[in-house]
């Protein structure tokens, strides 16, 4: 977790590839946090409070527990 990046860190590493010319490339985001495996960028941002928790809620991170995702979170992809 200590690689986690916040939006705002996101909009600026998003400027630099625009800046680079890399706008309009497609995105691939890492399917764990040692880049073992990638996939593409599905959606935008939801809030976490509408994904995560009912009654099949998607798997947290290590360490991460449903009221810190939805209190301190918002879920990109």
């Amino acid at each position: 977790m200590a690689n986690t990046i916040t939006i705002k860190q996101l909009f600026e590493l998003c400027k630099e590839q625009v800046a680079m010319g890399n706008g309009s490339k497609k995105i691939l985001i890492s399917n764990d946090d040692e880049g073992n495996g990638y996939h593409e960028l599905f959606y935008g941002f939801s809030k976490s409070s509408e994904v995560v928790g009912g009654s099949f809620p998607p798997q947290m991170p290590f360490g991460v527990s449903e009221s810190t995702a939805k209190k301190s979170y918002i879920i990109l992809g």
